[in-house]
């Protein structure tokens, strides 16, 4: 058993804890929001994700507190804070940069300090430098995580790979200890390759998600059906299936974060990540396709109302994260007369005042509607009474921007129905 302790209750930080814990672990999640603290404490998971709740419940080794002193009782310091995006592509760092200032002031002889945050390489030694104000000698590693939202926890127990950066023989073999109780392959490395590991595969998924969807795009215009091509496509085994699904395009706390700061990161370094480039401006087009598809059914929009189905970047998550919904409330918020939403998992939508009316049932969403704009394909979607919907709305557009929906069973109930390169 290893004694850890986790900086930062957010979304990585809390799932990290408890899947540390339930792997065997003593562990101490620390963070400076009191309210957070005590309704963990308490019991209260503030986060919406399948199977941590419930690994909470079951957690006796793990425990909460704001005293960030109390890092001295572990041998390994995970730094689990966020690292938002800058107005100007580059990851915000300030936080890390504070914890770190924290942690040189508490940390002890032989500690090892795990940066699990996505933090950009050339943030490294600054970081080192910052904890080499602690005068003890410290091991420092990363081990990133691939952790998707509505898969959290089953990603961190059941890996594809873990990957160890360390800049110690010491820190690596006590993180390789940390997942004995795993069966998935360890990537040991150096602390720079790790990071550029995470940055890497990100990127390439949102490379994965961009280019699906400019086949979309021609799809539509040459009359193939982009579900097909994605089926052929993902049956040969160089290419694989995931991340070759069409829509409004991706949204969430990575994608585009991790591949505005690798572009910041080889700007930097005298490099243009162009490809990259092109990979974020073609999801930003993405989005604007359901207003496009909007005007093509209804013509002008001034007069109409709007009924948005999903609010959360994805299925399985309460995560609003540069979710496609909002900047769809946003855009069409000028352009319509009223626009109504609905998602099983989110009930408001702080900051929202007057640009959507988020209601609490899916059937009061639609009243008087004249189209649907499915934005989330959470599987409750699917079993929506539509005849039910089709008599309470005004018109019969439903525009689906995940391709999840039964497109030949709603024509035959009378709606118009229009998909994302299908």
């Amino acid at each position: 058993m290893k004694k850890v302790s986790v900086i930062g209750t957010g979304y990585v930080g809390l799932v990290s804890g408890a899947c540390f814990e339930h792997l065997g672990h003593q562990v101490l999640c620390i963070d400076k929001d009191e309210k957070k603290i005590a309704a963990l404490k308490d019991g209260k998971c503030p986060i919406h994700e399948e199977g941590l709740e419930e690994l909470l419940k079951k957690a006796d080794n793990l425990s909460f507190d704001t005293d960030i002193s109390r890092i001295s009782e572990s041998e390994i310091i995970f730094i689990c804070v966020g690292t938002p995006e800058k107005e100007n592509g580059d990851a915000d760092l300030s936080y890390v940069y504070s914890v770190c200032e924290e942690i040189a002031g508490n940390l002890g002889e032989g500690q090892t300090v795990v940066a699990k945050s996505t933090i950009p390489v050339d943030s490294i030694s600054k970081i080192k430098e910052i904890l080499r104000k602690s005068n003890v000698d410290f091991n420092f590693a990363s081990n990133p995580e691939f952790l998707a939202q509505g898969t959290a926890v089953k990603d961190f127990l059941e890996p594809d790979r873990v990957v160890i950066g360390s800049e110690t023989e010491e820190g690596g073999k006590e993180l390789e200890q940390l997942y004995q109780n795993m069966k998935a392959p360890i990537v040991k490395t150096d602390v720079e390759s790790a990071i550029m590991i995470k940055y890497a595969a990100n990127t390439f998924l949102a490379t994965k998600v961009s280019f699906i969807n400019s086949i979309a795009r021609l799809c539509e215009k040459v009359g193939a059906n982009v579900n097909d091509v994605a089926k052929g496509m993902g049956m040969d085994k160089r290419i694989g299936t995931r991340f070759l699904k069409a829509g409004i395009g991706y949204g969430g706390s990575c994608f585009t974060k991790d591949t505005k700061a690798l572009i910041k990161t080889a700007s930097k370094n005298g490099l243009s990540l162009d490809i990259l480039k092109e990979v974020n401006k073609t999801n930003e087009e993405q989005r604007k396709l359901v207003i496009e598809k909007l005007r093509r059914h209804l013509g002008d929009l001034t007069d109409k109302q709007i009924s948005m189905f999903g609010l959360a970047f994805k299925p399985g998550t309460d995560d609003l994260r540069d979710a496609p919904s909002l900047f769809l409330i946003e855009d069409l918020n000028k352009k319509v007369k009223s626009l109504t939403a609905f998602d099983p998992v989110i009930k408001e939508l702080n900051g929202f005042d007057g640009k959507v009316s988020v209601k609490k049932g899916a059937y009061e969403a639609v009243e008087g509607a004249d189209a649907l704009v499915f934005v989330t394909e959470h599987p409750e979607f699917n079993d929506l009474d539509f005849e039910r919907i089709k008599s309470l709305v005004k018109g019969n557009v439903i525009i689906d921007g995940r391709n999840f929906l039964d497109a030949e069973k709603l024509r035959s109930q009378g709606f118009i129905y229009e998909g994302i390169g299908v």
